[in-house]
C-alpha cells in the first residue's frame, strides 16, 4: 500500500472534524452506519463518480487541502496532486474512506470503499 505518511500530519485538530461533521453529517444516521460519506445530511445530493476521475476535477494540483482518512482517524494538510496520486495508487482490494476539503468546507469530495467518488460543491 502507498503511504501517506510523507505529507504533513495535522494531530490537535478534532475541533476541525467535529465542525466538518456538524456541516455535512445526520449524527443519528451516522452511529448506525459508521461511515460520514454514507450518513450526509438529506439536503446533500452528492455527485457520484468513478474513483479513477478524482484526477479531472477542477481542484488545482497545488491546492493545500485538508485529508481526513475517516479508518485511522487521521488528518493530514496536503496538496490536492498529493492526494490525486495516492488515489491513483491504491490497489483494487485496499478499501479507503476519506474525505478532501478546504477551510472554508465550501465542498467536499469523500473518496469511498466503493470505488467511487462523492462531490459536494465541487
Amino acid at each position: 500500500m502507498y503511504e501517506f505518511t510523507a505529507y504533513d500530519r495535522v494531530l490537535n485538530a478534532p475541533w476541525l472534524i467535529e465542525r466538518f461533521r456538524d456541516r455535512y453529517v445526520d449524527r443519528k444516521r451516522l452511529r448506525q452506519v459508521g461511515l460520514m460519506w454514507n450518513s450526509f445530511l438529506p439536503q446533500y445530493k452528492p455527485c457520484c463518480l468513478p474513483t479513477e476521475e478524482i484526477a479531472q476535477l477542477r481542484v488545482p494540483r497545488d491546492r493545500k487541502l485538508f485529508f481526513y482518512l475517516e479508518r485511522i482517524r487521521m488528518l493530514y494538510a496536503a496538496s490536492f496532486g498529493a492526494v490525486v496520486d495516492y488515489v491513483e495508487q491504491l490497489e483494487p482490494c485496499e478499501d479507503i474512506d476519506a474525505y478532501l476539503f478546504d477551510g472554508s468546507m465550501d465542498w467536499v469530495v469523500a473518496v469511498t470503499h466503493e470505488d467511487a467518488i462523492l462531490c459536494l460543491g465541487v
